[in-house]
């Protein structure tokens, strides 16, 4: 089967063994590269994009690139829904891996973890010391709770959003005297 699609001086034509546009001047194009593809596409006026479909269990809205609208001949948005995969223990690992070192960071704290301040003399890195630890175990606790939970068959596994929405955050306690 062969279709056409005709919109201002442009023809695209795909057929089961190839897709190639007729420029204006008569130029073919075969099997476009996207690069080549993108530049023809965004050469012409855009129409509404189509809706996003609403999110269902296990998948999340795609982008899933332009299409010509067959009656006004405009490039419209499209959208597809996707497998979520699920998440492995690595990927929850890195997730809370990549967490406290965000949360470290913030402090300031960029090659070394603040428990290596616990004998620390000044205070308040001891004291962030101190902060560090309870909260590294806290988010330890909470992510071994999960597997547990999992593991028992007393929950689902989490998604990736649910797991980080859960982590806990850090308190600093150390506050400058006065």
């Amino acid at each position: 089967m062969t279709t056409y699609y005709r919109y201002n001086a442009l023809t695209r034509v795909l057929t089961a063994e190839k897709n190639y546009i007729v420029m204006a001047d008569g130029a073919t194009i075969v099997n476009p590269s996207a690069e080549q593809y993108a530049t023809i596409r965004d050469a012409y006026p855009k129409g509404e994009d189509a809706p996003q479909p609403e999110p269902q269990e296990g998948k999340e809205v795609a982008y899933a690139g332009y299409e010509l609208g067959e009656t006004d001949h405009l490039w419209h948005k499209q959208w597809t829904l996707v497998e979520v995969p699920q998440p492995t223990l690595a990927d929850f690992d890195a997730a809370m891996e990549e967490h406290l070192r965000t949360e470290r960071e913030a402090r300031g704290y960029t090659t070394r973890e603040p428990d290596c301040y616990l004998a620390s003399q000044v205070p308040r890195w001891a004291q962030d010391a101190r902060d560090w630890v309870a909260h590294r175990d806290a988010v330890m606790a909470y992510a071994l709770a999960l597997i547990n939970a999992v593991e028992s068959g007393q929950r689902q596994p989490p998604t990736m959003v649910e797991f980080k929405a859960g982590l806990p955050t850090i308190t600093w306690t150390y506050t400058e005297a006065s």
